[in-house]
């Protein structure tokens, strides 16, 4: 039996989502290729784990009646969607930046408050920040924090159970600000799988994790940005995806931002989902040099979804790839 993965509930709000093997993948890597889709979980993307776990936490055992969060990605989209499942009150801090974007009347069907404060996402932030410190609300991070990697480590222990205790040759998932990564690899840890090579694709400006692992240290806190020049807001890698990277086997990949972009035409096209750049890099990885992946047998590649695209986007996308250039 598997050990315990957390003190907080199993939370209501992330689902068991389904392994599939891709025809188009496998042959193209010569081997069994399995798609865990996340991209089908409330929200969209693999953040409704992870987000939906802590967010329990702090309604459940805490009393907190209100969440908080900067986020107008998918860690927004996460924290309205456990607002919503959880009974409480959700406020979203957008920035300048982020007043045209297509989500936040997304937040708002979902019953979130959606405030503006600021130029930029740090602005939000630190407003998001104050808001969560008053009475009975809670600042919801969209990454680094324990019982968000616990949450994601769930994927893992579905894994576990969908292959009756049989590791994947490898495992290939894309990396922003490394709490997916750190989650996996929590997961590998509690069922035994420890040994199992983990790819962590990057693109060229979202490669703090290739940074830190090439230096041995954390790099600068920067900006960084998806394949389609979005601004992620997240500003350095978790800590403990840096300490995974080094216990683990773990490899850094690094994909053009031309091939990312290319990659979510690709999967629509071969699977008929569809996924934003950040998730489209581990699936550019396969694309571009399945090769790679031969070695391995099988391989399991996490499709994270994402809720920041729509087909207009994608055509976009493609015709960018297709002239050779990123966002």
């Amino acid at each position: 039996a598997l050990a315990s993965s957390a003190e907080a509930p199993v939370p209501d709000v992330h689902i068991h989502t389904p392994l599939l093997r891709s025809s188009k993948l496998s042959e193209r890597v010569g081997g069994p290729v399995y798609l865990k889709m996340d991209a089908l979980q409330p929200g969209g993307s693999f953040k409704a784990r992870g987000i939906g776990r802590l967010c329990t936490h702090l309604v459940r055992e805490r009393g907190v009646t209100r969440l908080v969060s900067s986020s107008c990605a998918n860690a927004g989209m996460a924290v309205a969607v456990a607002g919503r499942a959880l009974g409480v009150a959700t406020t979203i801090v957008a920035s300048d930046v982020d007043r045209g974007c297509r989500l936040l009347e997304s937040f708002r069907r979902l019953g979130a408050e959606v405030l503006l404060e600021g130029k930029e996402w740090n602005d939000a932030d630190a407003r998001a920040r104050a808001l969560g410190d008053e009475p009975a609300s809670a600042y919801v991070p969209m990454f680094d924090h324990p019982l968000i990697v616990d949450g994601h480590s769930s994927l893992v222990e579905e894994l576990f159970s969908d292959r009756n205790g049989e590791p994947p040759g490898c495992i290939v998932l894309s990396v922003g600000g490394g709490g997916l990564l750190s989650g996996v690899c929590e997961g590998l840890k509690r069922v035994g799988w420890g040994s199992v090579p983990v790819y962590a694709c990057q693109s060229e400006r979202c490669n703090l994790l290739d940074r830190a692992m090439a230096s041995g240290r954390t790099p600068t806190p920067t900006h960084i940005y998806s394949a389609d020049g979005h601004d992620l807001g997240t500003r350095a890698v978790a800590q403990a995806a840096l300490d995974c990277s080094a216990e683990l086997d773990v490899r850094s990949l690094l994909v053009s931002d031309s091939a990312t972009l290319a990659a979510v035409g690709e999967f629509l096209d071969d699977e008929r989902v569809m996924v934003e750049p950040l998730c489209a890099v581990a699936l550019a990885a396969l694309y571009t040099r399945p090769e790679l992946f031969r070695q391995h047998g099988s391989v399991v590649v996490v499709v994270c979804g994402g809720s920041l695209c729509s087909l207009d986007d994608v055509v976009a996308w493609r015709r960018r790839a297709e002239r050779g250039l990123g966002g």
